[in-house]
């Protein structure tokens, strides 16, 4: 599941620029069922929870990409 949920975080990078970011994602309902809808699409009917648990693991291990890290994100 971790493929489709950085790639996932990727299109919402490039589709909200500045405006998104983890915390975002897990704070905002709009951002957090945009993500949602995008991951389950990609990786079937995930709970909630596991998403969104593997998604801050995954910012806590530096494996997702930043804004900064390239511009074409």
């Amino acid at each position: 599941m971790e493929p489709i949920l950085i790639a996932s975080y990727r299109v919402m990078l490039k589709a909200h620029a500045s405006a998104c970011s983890v915390d975002r994602i897990l704070e905002d309902p709009e951002f957090r069922n945009e993500y949602l809808t995008m991951v389950r699409s990609g990786a079937g009917e995930q709970s909630e929870f596991d998403i969104l648990h593997t998604l801050n693991n995954l910012r806590k291990r530096s494996k997702l990409p930043r804004r900064d890290d390239d511009k074409s994100v």
